[in-house]
C-alpha cells in the first residue's frame, strides 16, 4: 500500500508532466486529468468554461450546512530558458526528497494537496455537516478573469471560508498586499537635440517625476509582512521615449508598480501620485495617467476567524510545530476570494522564491502534510 508521501509524490508528480502554460491547449488537458482523477475517486466533479479557459469544479459533502472553498489553479509560466534547468522541466524529477518542475510550487503541489484532501473528505463524507468545494483554475497567472473571478461571479461563491494552496513556504499567510499598475503618458515638445532649450524634453521631465514619486512618504504599517514589505512600496520598471538621439524627446511613457497595504484604497493612491507628480510638473508639459490591470486588493482576515484558528491548530496538530503566521507580499486569487465576502487563508507547500525560477522544487513530505492538514481543517469547519 502507498504511504501518502508516496501519493502526494506520484500526483504531483502527473499534473508537472502537463506543460499548462497559460492559454495553451495543455491547460484543458490538465483539466481533464483532474476532473478524471476526481471521479475515479468517486467525488462529482465538472470542467466548466469561460472564454475558452477550462476551470475544474468538484463538491464533496452535504447541501445546506457550512461550506469551505478550497481554491487553487494548475496554469503555469512559460519555462523560459532550457539551458538553466537541470532536467525537463515537465518531467517532475525527485532528488533528495524534493520534485522538480515547472510550476511545482506555484501551484500544483497546491493542487495536489487540495485534490488529496477531497479525497479524504470523501472518504468521511457520510460524517461532514456541510460541503467543500475544490477551484482548480486555468488562467491565474494572467489574473484569473476566466477563472476564480469569473467563478465566484457566475458560478457560485457563498462560501463560508475559504483556503488557497499558493505557496507560502509552509506558513500561514492570513493577509495579502494589494497591487496597481498605473501608466503616465508625458508629452513635451520636440526640437533639434542641438538648440535643446527650444523644446520640452519628455524624458527629462519624467526623470523630475519618478523622483518625486519615490519620495512619497507612507503612514500605513502592518506587521504581519516580512521586513521590506511592511509598508507600501512604489518601484517604476518600464519606461519608453524618444524617437532618435538628435531629436529632443516629445513624448514618454512609464509604469508603475504600487503594492497597497490593507487599508488604502486605490481612489488614495491615484491621489497620492498625482499630487505628486503636479508638484514637479514644469511649464509647457501634459500628463495623463490610466489603470492598467484590474488589480489586486489588499486584505487581512482576523486571526480569531475559524477558517484560520482552526488551520493553525491543525496544523500544530500534524506538523507537531506551530506555524508562522504571516502576510503574503505577493498577489494570488485570495484577494478576489476576500472581495466575494468570503474570509480566506493561504497554506502552500511550495516556496514563493522557487516561483518561476528555473529548476522549481518543492519539498514532497510538506504536500502530503498540507493535504493532511486541508482535510481535518475542512471537516472540523463543515462540523463546527
Amino acid at each position: 500500500m502507498r504511504t501518502e508521501v508516496e501519493e502526494a509524490q506520484e500526483l504531483t508528480k502527473i499534473l508537472v508532466s502537463y506543460a499548462s502554460m497559460t492559454g495553451t491547449d495543455q491547460v484543458t488537458a490538465c483539466a481533464e486529468f483532474i476532473r478524471g482523477w476526481f471521479e475515479k475517486n468517486q467525488i462529482s466533479a465538472e470542467i466548466v468554461f469561460y472564454d475558452g479557459v477550462a476551470n475544474v469544479v468538484a463538491k464533496v459533502g452535504k447541501k445546506g450546512g457550512k461550506r469551505i472553498l478550497l481554491d487553487g489553479h494548475f496554469d503555469v509560466v512559460p519555462p523560459g530558458d532550457m539551458q538553466e534547468w537541470n532536467s525537463n522541466p515537465f518531467e517532475g524529477k525527485i532528488q533528495q526528497g524534493y520534485i522538480y518542475g515547472r510550476g511545482v510550487g506555484d501551484m500544483k503541489s497546491g493542487i495536489a494537496a487540495a485534490m488529496l484532501a477531497m479525497r479524504e473528505l470523501k472518504r468521511q463524507e457520510s460524517d461532514l455537516q456541510g460541503e467543500a468545494v475544490f477551484y482548480g483554475v486555468g488562467d491565474e497567472e494572467t489574473g484569473s478573469v476566466k477563472g476564480t473571478l469569473s467563478l465566484l461571479e457566475s458560478y457560485d461563491k457563498k462560501f463560508d471560508g475559504a483556503i488557497v494552496p499558493e505557496p507560502t513556504d509552509f506558513c500561514i499567510e492570513r493577509a495579502q498586499r494589494g497591487l496597481r499598475w498605473i501608466e503616465v503618458y508625458v508629452k513635451g515638445k520636440a526640437c533639434h537635440a542641438g538648440r535643446p532649450h527650444v523644446g520640452k524634453n519628455a524624458i527629462e521631465q519624467t526623470s523630475k517625476m519618478i523622483r518625486a514619486l519615490k519620495e512619497i512618504s507612507y503612514d500605513v504599517y502592518e506587521d504581519l509582512f516580512e521586513e521590506g514589505l511592511k509598508t507600501p512600496s512604489l518601484s517604476v520598471n518600464r519606461i519608453q521615449g524618444g524617437i532618435k538621439n538628435n531629436i529632443v524627446a516629445e513624448e514618454c511613457t512609464f509604469l508603475i508598480d504600487r503594492r497597497l497595504l490593507p487599508g488604502e484604497t486605490v481612489d488614495e493612491v491615484w491621489k497620492q501620485i498625482d499630487t505628486a507628480i503636479q508638484k514637479v510638473l514644469d511649464e509647457g508639459f501634459q500628463y495623463k495617467m490610466k489603470m492598467v490591470n484590474n488589480g489586486w486588493d489588499p486584505f487581512v482576515t482576523s486571526e480569531e476567524d475559524p477558517v484560520v484558528s482552526k488551520l493553525e491548530y491543525y496544523y500544530e496538530q500534524i506538523t507537531g510545530k506551530k506555524p508562522v503566521v504571516r502576510g503574503k507580499g505577493g498577489c494570488t486569487d485570495a484577494s478576489h476570494i476576500h472581495n466575494a465576502g468570503i474570509p480566506v487563508v493561504i497554506l502552500g507547500p511550495g516556496s514563493a522564491n522557487e516561483s518561476h525560477t528555473a529548476n522549481e522544487k518543492c519539498e514532497i513530505t510538506k504536500i502530503a502534510q498540507t493535504a493532511e492538514i486541508l482535510a481535518e481543517t475542512a471537516k472540523s469547519f463543515l462540523n463546527d
